[in-house]
C-alpha cells in the first residue's frame, strides 16, 4: 500500500505514505499509542535515542490500526478474540514488516546466518528482534540473550521450554563476553554461533544454536 521498496524498512516513512501521521509525544508512558485526530489516524511515540525502538513503536502501532482486517482475513470476531490476542497479533505485525520474509530470509542465506551483517542490512531492527526472526527458518534452533552476564531470554524454535544451557553454549558466550567478538563452537548434536552486542556500561550477547538431526 505504501509501494516501499528497498531496505532498510523504515515503519514511520511508510506510516506517513499511507496517511498516517507520526509524531513524538514526550508526556506518555508508553512507547507508542495510537487515535484518531480530527478523523485522521495518528500515531504518537515516546522519545528515544535508539532509532531501533523508534521503529519497532511505529510498526507495532500499526499492527495494532491493522488487527481488525487480519483478524478480518483469519475469520476471527476480533470482539471475542482471547485477551492479548490482537496484542499478538501488532507484535507479529511489527517484526514481519521490519523483516520481511522474502528479504529476509534471502538475506540470511546470502551472508550464512551472521547476526552482526543483517544487522548492518535491516538497520531499523534491533539485534535482539533479528536474532528471534531466525527462529522462523526451518531448521531447529535456540536464540539465547544474555545481559550483563545472565540469561535474560531464552527461545526455542520447536519447543514451549527450551532445553537447559549447555556447556558448549556457555564456553561460546564467555568467548563472547571476554574478548567482544563473535564466536563458534561445535557438540555432537548442535552447533552455537554468538555475536558481542557491547556498548559503555552494558554487555549482551546472543546465540544462536542450531541443532545438527536432534528434535529438542
Amino acid at each position: 500500500r505504501a509501494q516501499f521498496t528497498g531496505l532498510p524498512v523504515d515503519a514511520i516513512l511508510i506510516a506517513h505514505r499511507i496517511g498516517v501521521t507520526v509524531a513524538v509525544d514526550r508526556s506518555q508512558a508508553g512507547r507508542g499509542r495510537h487515535k484518531r485526530m480530527a478523523g485522521q489516524p495518528a500515531i504518537f511515540l515516546s522519545p528515544d535515542h535508539r532509532p531501533e525502538r523508534l521503529q519497532w513503536a511505529a510498526a507495532h502501532e500499526l499492527g495494532e490500526m491493522f488487527a481488525c482486517e487480519a483478524f478480518q482475513r483469519a475469520g476471527v470476531e476480533a470482539d471475542t478474540s482471547e485477551p492479548g490476542l490482537r496484542e499478538q497479533v501488532a507484535n507479529l505485525f511489527a517484526s514481519h514488516l521490519l523483516l520481511p520474509s522474502r528479504s529476509f530470509f534471502n538475506e540470511v542465506r546470502c551472508v550464512a546466518g551472521d547476526l552482526l551483517e543483517l544487522k548492518a542490512i535491516f538497520a531499523t531492527a534491533s539485534h535482539e528482534l533479528i536474532a528471534m526472526r531466525l527462529l522462523d527458518l526451518p531448521e531447529p534452533s535456540i536464540v539465547t540473550i544474555f545481559d550483563q552476564g545472565k540469561v535474560t531470554r531464552r527461545r526455542s524454535s520447536t519447543t514451549s521450554h527450551a532445553p537447559q544451557l549447555q556447556q558448549t553454549e556457555r564456553d561460546c558466550w564467555s568467548d563472547i563476553h571476554h574478548h567482544n567478538r563473535p564466536s563458534e563452537r561445535s557438540a555432537d548434536d548442535f552447533t552455537v554461533r554468538g555475536w558481542p552486542v557491547h556498548e559503555p556500561g552494558w554487555k549482551r550477547e546472543i546465540l544462536r544454536t542450531v541443532a545438527h538431526e536432534c528434535e529438542w
